[in-house]
């Protein structure tokens, strides 16, 4: 209902009702809220796309035409670009394919620029017409400014969980429950919601008829040759060594395949600890690009 009632501004001030209540949400209740300090850049303006480029590539020279999807960046700079795209700066579509102020933002973090995320946060959601991000950013802000007007949010309001890809229109909030009355959107009082569709009753012995007979000829014994002479049986000098040659030949290759799976072990065990050693690195990017304030007592 929050998004549903969520009014336009022309500042970076996000203003709804809920439960018949205003609220408003301002980048200091979002820092208050998260810890962290409202301060910072509040747009990339300053950074351009090729620097952004270079440092997201980790390349000097980079062509400022290129087309970049995540494959091409390194492993740290697609870590950030996950965080950037999922939690930070969530949207729609692709994810494989970062938008311009996707790589300034990673190049930010990377390069230790401070950033305003309260500020980004609240101007993001103002800016998301169809969809409904930061639902559980919302869910404390929500119960933070209900609580602290002495407002219980009802059981049953607390049950309706739409579905994550669930648009904000007509249509989808009907589904949830969520009717328009007074010029605000409710939540439509003694109504129950729609009965899920009956499955369609499975026909008694349906699976049998899916299941192929058996064919006769599957089944086919194959007369045998005759008996064999004994002389033709008994191996003889030749062939015991034909088979020693190829045991020795199955050996080594199993001695080439244990040679090679030590090297892939090793290898295994050099991508874990520099992979740590990346994920050790982005803590303590994230950590220069937004520093932790104490959470509001």
């Amino acid at each position: 209902m929050f998004y549903a009632n969520l009014e336009t501004s022309t500042t970076c001030i996000a203003k709804s009702f809920v439960l018949g209540t205003p609220i408003s949400i301002t980048p200091d209740l979002v820092a208050e809220i998260l810890g962290i300090p409202n301060e910072g850049i509040t747009n990339f303006h300053d950074i351009g796309r090729t620097e952004a480029l270079g440092i997201c590539l980790e390349q000097p020279n980079v062509n400022p035409l290129m087309n970049v999807t995540s494959g091409h960046l390194p492993i740290t700079s697609r870590i950030i670009l996950l965080l950037v795209t999922n939690i930070f700066l969530p949207k729609e579509g692709s994810h494989t394919l970062p938008s311009e102020r996707d790589l300034k933002f990673v190049a930010c973090v990377k390069n230790g620029t401070p950033i305003n995320l309260p500020y980004l946060i609240v101007n993001h959601l103002l800016s998301r017409p169809n969809h409904t991000p930061y639902p559980m950013l919302l869910s404390r802000i929500i119960l933070f400014v209900l609580a602290s007007l002495n407002i219980e949010i009802p059981d049953d309001e607390q049950s309706i969980k739409p579905s994550h890809k669930q648009l904000v229109n007509k249509s989808g909030l009907r589904q949830c429950g969520i009717v328009f009355e007074e010029g605000e959107w409710v939540k439509m009082q003694g109504r129950g919601r729609e009965q899920a569709r009956e499955q369609v009753p499975v026909r008694a012995g349906d699976d049998d008829d899916d299941e192929e007979e058996d064919d006769p000829q599957q089944y086919e014994v194959r007369p045998s040759a005759g008996p064999s002479s004994s002389s033709s049986s008994r191996p003889t000098l030749d062939s015991l060594l034909a088979r020693m040659d190829l045991a020795q030949a199955d050996i080594e290759y199993l001695k080439g395949q244990m040679h090679q799976f030590s090297e892939g072990q090793a290898n295994i065990l050099q991508g874990q600890a520099d992979l740590r050693q990346g994920q050790a690195d982005i803590i303590q990017m994230l950590q220069n690009a937004f520093p932790q304030h104490p959470p509001p007592s």
